[in-house]
């Protein structure tokens, strides 16, 4: 979602000045050029820019960073003669905006990299990013939502949620359920019980859109499918599938897919815990060609260029664990998936790699159904289809919640042997703006993260526990947290203290 930057330099800095808000700690600062003073709040406009573009970080590679940390910000752009970078939160009633840092901005390659700092008052949050330069006595911005995540600091208890194939645009749902595939309905509440579940991030490993059916779809799919991307509440991670890719009469699917979420693989860290997303429909052009529902090939292979980038990201790494994800698990040959003869193209070598570099778990999709396999003390995973079809008898549609406890691997699986959780197992209905009921039909304790947007005002909390509070002159927003035993309800209560 891209916010309307014409007057909001000039409205969140007065904005800053004159609510007083403890939890909007926007600092102004003054910016030396040319021997003039100038002050942010004095910019009243800003304008687009065609050649400036945030690179990375973005909604589908965001960064993480703790309080008082710096990052670095990747753009595209004419020559300037300054820059400013601010963050606003994603999406929240109350919004809070973060004037950074910008220790320093080089020149590289065809583009631009800033070192930029975060306040160590910065509340824990994900932010969208902002990017303003100055040329010519204007100024220009653009911005990346869902780009930033700001954390206390690291440690080595997390939790992140494996979701795949998420299919947008694919009819093959309609056979399990029509209702809830029109409108993508069944991708939207895995989204909305993700977000409830509140994990430290998100990875989706492929088959996003569907590519199939007609004419120039690629460009309606993955418009769509970056929008339901910005439904998420946490970073989510990306990594393309066969679908992502086809080569199709006018449209490459590999080439959108750069467009809308950037590099086809790429390394990320959270903390000392490394990640490696791959793409697993590494093919040339002439081997990813369909023809309406006629795929030539829909098989794995990772090309030579991608497997040295993989062995050198591993090289360097010193994680204490370090986990891939991809379309297509590299344990299972994919000769059956192409009408070529095609192999899953450099699969031994692929393995070889993950056993060489004692890679801890492995995240696939692409089958729709549930698998854990371990191999060399490698946990292979593959996690069912949160809307398309189903393709065993005791499969369902879900997406799966992957715990870290103490620096290891502590749980994977909903239920015993393989099984990921189900969706449309649990929701919160909210009885008032000040009271919701938790309704978990789920075999598994929950814990899910309310949000309240009340009158500033006095409460007692009723079965949660405040996370955060944040606030403005008129409303306050809480998140509690509320702890739901397994199949049972629970009430959650904000009491006004009169």
């Amino acid at each position: 979602m891209k916010i309307g930057y014409v007057t909001i330099i000039s409205l969140f800095l007065v904005f800053a000045v004159i609510s007083g808000n403890a939890y909007s700690i926007v600092q102004i600062k003054e910016k030396k050029m040319d021997e003039n003073q100038l002050i942010l709040d004095d910019i009243n406009f800003l304008l687009d820019n065609a050649n400036l573009d945030i690179i990375r970080p973005r909604s589908s590679i965001p960064v993480f960073v703790e309080r008082n940390g710096s990052f670095r910000v990747d753009f595209n752009s004419n020559i300037f003669e300054n820059i400013y970078l601010y963050m606003s939160t994603s999406y929240e009633p109350i919004e809070d905006r973060i004037l950074l840092d910008v220790e320093s901005f080089e020149k590289e390659n065809d583009g631009w990299y800033a070192i930029v700092k975060v306040p160590f008052e910065t509340p824990v949050e994900l932010y969208n990013l902002t990017l303003i330069i100055l040329k010519d006595d204007k100024y220009y911005s653009t911005s990346r939502p869902r780009a930033v995540s700001i954390v206390d600091s690291f440690d080595d208890n997390f939790n992140f949620v494996h979701i795949t194939d998420f299919h947008v645009g694919d009819p093959r749902g309609f056979a399990e359920s029509i209702r809830e595939t029109i409108g993508y309905k069944s991708v939207r509440r895995c989204i909305y019980e993700i977000n409830l579940l509140n994990p430290d991030f998100v990875i989706i490993s492929g088959d996003l859109v569907f590519g199939q059916l007609y004419p120039f779809e690629y460009r309606r799919e993955y418009k769509k499918c970056y929008d339901m991307i910005q439904m998420f509440d946490v970073p989510t991670f990306l990594a393309p599938g066969n679908h992502d890719g086809y080569r199709r009469l006018g449209e490459d699917g590999l080439e959108i897919w750069q467009e809308y979420f950037g590099p086809l693989y790429y390394s990320f860290d959270y903390g000392n815990y490394h990640f490696l997303s791959i793409n697993s429909f590494d093919w040339p052009a002439e081997q990813r060609w369909t023809i309406s529902f006629l795929s030539f090939n829909w098989g794995g292979g990772v090309g030579n260029r991608q497997i040295g980038w993989i062995e050198q990201d591993l090289k360097t790494n010193d994680a204490n664990l370090t986990f891939m994800f991809m379309h297509h698990n590299p344990l299972w040959d994919t000769i059956n998936d192409n009408f070529l003869g095609l192999h899953y193209k450099n699969q031994d070598i692929l393995l070889e790699i993950i056993d060489d570099y004692n890679v801890d778990m492995v995240l696939a999709g692409h089958t729709h159904i549930d698998n854990i396999t371990i191999k060399n003390d490698t946990i292979f995973v593959t996690t069912t289809t949160p809307e398309s079809e189903i393709r065993v008898d005791d499969g369902y549609w879900g997406y799966r919640l992957i715990e870290i406890e103490d620096g290891k691997i502590k749980k994977y699986n909903y239920k015993e042997p393989r099984f990921s959780i189900p969706s449309y197992k649990f929701k919160v209905e909210y009885n008032s703006k000040y009271s919701a009921t938790v309704i978990n039909d789920l075999e598994m304790d929950i814990e899910v993260l309310l949000k309240f947007t009340v009158p500033k005002r006095p409460y007692i909390i009723e079965n949660a526990v405040i996370q955060y509070i944040r606030e403005d002159g008129i409303l306050r927003e809480y998140y509690l947290i509320v702890n739901v035993a397994k199949e049972s309800n629970l009430e959650a209560n904000l009491n006004y203290i009169n």
